[in-house]
């Protein structure tokens, strides 16, 4: 073929194709007026109220195809135009022109309704801990793709599920073209429900009861914020009732009638009683009663369900203490004594409070010690108290050979001190049914009850029932003898009662056991000068049980304990007595008036003047009967213990001024020797300004020691307590009584 005749051909197809695409276009024309002329016919027949239909019912278009109406169901978008096979039209300029400007209106309307969260929730917007939470870039449409962005609390883009859209972009439907279907059972068109846009959904989704939305699963982001915010608050509400059960007031235990309260302990229920805002639970048993054939022997505990009792035992009222001899010379009390009062300020198991055990005689013998548990300090405090009964005098420390050979092992005595020692085991066992800790123990004893604690704290075995000890005005003479040589001092005894066994000894009543008691048993020589052949005799008595070797050996040990760091052998213990405990209205009755004459006299008369000491001891000591007190106190009591501070133990030391500068103890001047028990206990007469400085220094020094175990100024040394606490300078008199060999061979003897 020649390139004339390749042209020709060419020629020809591009005719053909120049005569076919005239032929589309002028078909496209006629489709255009079709599609215009259905429209207005639409807009007329639902102007006049008429049925929603098709355009044209049953017409024949130019094309020769036949149109039957279309079926809109409800809720279905009617179509403008007809849809026909390949119905994609070209958009005129006017109306590419249209859509912008409805592009442009969607943008602004699109960048208000996203500033409507934002206004919706500006009150959490003024909240400091949000503002770090809104510092976040603005996007930017040039940023780059792998661009970082951070997002604020309000800015944040969320799912596409919960996004809001405008209202603007209700998209438009398009015409889409379906194929002929003259053969189907229908009326030739498709119900056609066109799927509803992201937009539209927004705002159905947001007309939509809120059960509604949960079920269908189409939520708003004021759904989301509200469901936060909800749970943030549901969260503070718990930790703040967490943390109000842990900081708030504990629930006592319920009362009965308004004042009466029960609690548990190792032997059955007990009831106590309500009374000045503290529970007072009275005589609780916490031994098997010492009668009968358990006269003269060791305290058992309640440790058999035969020896406790039924139901539930109301302690409302005190009851007897044990038998002894008060300071004038009577009998009181009674024999089935060992029992406990405990002072509390709350029952309860959560955040136990420290236990105070007061332990308090006048002497071995008897006496009622100003040591007594008290409401308000109890509650002030927060200290839980604590008073035995422990047996004295002969039912308490004899000790006889035809005793110790009806038992074994061979031993008698000591019984008032195995008293405490199972007492304290009752504390440790129940004490935190009734709000103390067992951790937290104070032994507080006084007098004869502090020379019995001191002994206690020799004994190995109960160093696991205490944590502390304050000792004031204890004794520092303890027993150093065999048993054997106490037995043969004791013999008076059976020649008084007239018994050579035990059998008698277990029948006889309890005043027969009290009249055979000598006399010279019963005095305490705290009071008076010594002289060259006082009587010395020790209640206590190494029986082989409980004390086995003589308390200094047993300090000694301690000592060493503590230079080491040993906690298992030392336990904290402080001790003091005060300036005048030699003081007593028998002495002061002696003369009506007190010269220096007679004070000068009593001193030459004493073991001082024997050994020439007068002259120098005046030149200490004034010759008045407060000098004379002082003179009294030192040899008894205070610089004993101030021996045994240097000597033996590493321990603080307190001493109760009376008189002269910084004194305050007593508006006469004189620190007796229960000043400072009954300053720390709330019973001290505190009329005076600077008695009341003194009650506020000494129970500061006490109430830190009980709750943290240690003293707040220095652990060692001697501390002046008068209306403030100060360092003791020094103590001339006690050099002077040490070095003389008079102190401590004569101090006092309980």
């Amino acid at each position: 073929m020649s390139a004339t005749d390749i042209n020709k051909v060419d020629n020809e197809e591009e005719s053909k194709t120049l005569n076919k695409e005239q032929i589309e276009a002028e078909e496209k024309e006629v489709m255009l007026k079709s599609d215009n002329e259905t429209t207005e016919q639409d807009i007329e027949l639902r102007n006049d109220g008429g049925p929603v239909k098709a355009a044209l019912s049953g017409d024949i278009t130019e094309q020769g195809r036949e149109v039957k109406p279309k079926f809109i169901p409800i809720g279905a978008i009617k179509m403008p135009g007809f849809f026909t096979r390949n119905s994609d039209r070209e958009k005129s300029k006017e109306e590419e022109d249209i859509e912008k400007d409805t592009d442009n209106d969607k943008n602004l309307e699109k960048s208000d309704e996203d500033n409507k969260p934002k206004q919706r929730f500006q009150f959490l917007q003024s909240f400091p801990f949000t503002k770090f939470l809104q510092q976040a870039p603005k996007e930017n449409d040039g940023d780059s793709i792998g661009a970082k962005k951070s997002f604020g609390l309000f800015n944040v883009k969320y799912p596409k599920l919960f996004q809001k859209k405008p209202a603007t972009e209700a998209a438009l439907a398009s015409m889409e073209t379906l194929e002929d279907k003259l053969d189907t059972t229908n009326d030739g068109m498709e119900n056609v429900k066109l799927d509803m846009t992201d937009e539209q959904e927004g705002k159905v989704a947001t007309k939509l009861p809120l059960k509604e939305r949960i079920r269908q699963k189409k939520f708003i982001i004021d759904d989301i914020m509200v469901c936060g915010v909800t749970l943030l608050v549901l969260i503070a509400v718990i930790i703040g009732i967490v943390i109000g059960a842990r900081s708030g007031p504990p629930a006592e235990r319920p009362l009965r009638l308004g004042r009466f309260i029960t609690t548990q302990t190792t032997c059955g229920l007990v009831e106590g009683i309500l009374d000045d805002e503290v529970y007072n639970f009275y005589s609780i048993p916490y031994a098997v009663p010492p009668v009968e054939d358990k006269r003269f022997t060791y305290a058992q505990p309640l440790n058999n369900i035969s020896t406790c009792w039924n139901g539930k035992l109301e302690v409302h009222e005190p009851g007897p203490l044990c038998l002894q001899f008060l300071d004038n010379g009577t009998i009181t009390g009674d024999e089935d004594c060992l029992t406990l009062d405990i002072v509390t300020p709350h029952v309860r198991y959560d955040s136990p409070l420290p236990v105070v055990v007061l332990i308090g005689a006048n002497t071995l013998a008897g006496g009622i010690s100003p040591a007594q548990p008290s409401a308000m300090y109890a509650r002030t405090k927060e200290i839980v108290f604590v008073r035995p009964n422990f047996r004295l005098g002969p039912f308490g420390f004899l000790a006889l050979d035809i005793l110790s050979n009806s038992k074994y092992p061979h031993t008698s005595g000591n019984y008032g001190l195995s008293d405490i020692i199972v007492a304290l085991q009752w504390i440790k066992y129940n004490i935190k049914h009734f709000g103390g800790d067992p951790e937290s123990v104070t032994l507080l004893g006084h007098r004869a009850g502090a020379t019995l604690t001191a002994a206690l704290t020799t004994v190995v075995k109960a160093h696991k029932l205490y944590s502390r000890v304050w000792l004031s005005s204890p004794s520092v003479i303890f027993p150093g003898e065999p048993l054997e040589q106490s037995q043969k001092s004791n013999e008076q005894f059976k020649q008084t009662s007239k018994c050579n066994d035990v059998d008698c000894l277990r029948r006889i009543s309890q005043i027969e056991i009290m009249t055979a008691t000598p006399d010279t048993w019963l005095g305490s020589n705290i009071n008076s000068l010594p002289v060259a052949d006082e009587l010395k005799r020790s209640w206590l008595v190494l029986d082989g049980v409980y004390l086995r070797t003589h308390a200094y050996e047993s300090w000694d040990a301690q000592k060493e304990a503590k230079i080491t760091g040993n906690k298992k052998v030392f336990k904290p213990m402080v001790f003091g007595t005060t300036e005048h405990s030699g003081q007593s209205d028998v002495l002061r009755m002696k003369y009506m008036n007190w010269t220096a004459e007679i004070v000068e006299k009593m001193v030459n008369e004493s073991y001082i003047g024997e050994k020439n000491l007068t002259n120098e001891i005046f030149k200490i000591f004034n010759k008045s009967y407060a000098g004379l007190v002082e003179l009294i106190s030192s040899i008894r009591t205070l610089c004993p213990l101030v021996s045994l501070a240097r000597m033996r133990l590493v321990t603080p030391m307190y001493v109760v001024l009376g008189s002269g500068p910084g004194g305050g103890a007593a508006a006469s001047g004189m620190a007796d020797i229960n000043s400072d028990i009954e300053a720390i206990l709330g019973t001290f007469d505190s009329e005076m300004p600077e008695q009341r400085r003194f009650m506020a220094a000494i129970q500061q020094l006490f109430y830190y020691y009980v709750w943290h175990g240690q003293l707040p100024g220095p652990e060692t040394g001697l501390i002046a307590i008068g209306q403030d606490l100060l360092v003791h300078h020094g103590l001339p008199a006690c050099d002077l009584l040490i070095q003389e060999d008079i102190v401590p061979r004569h101090a006092h003897i309980d």
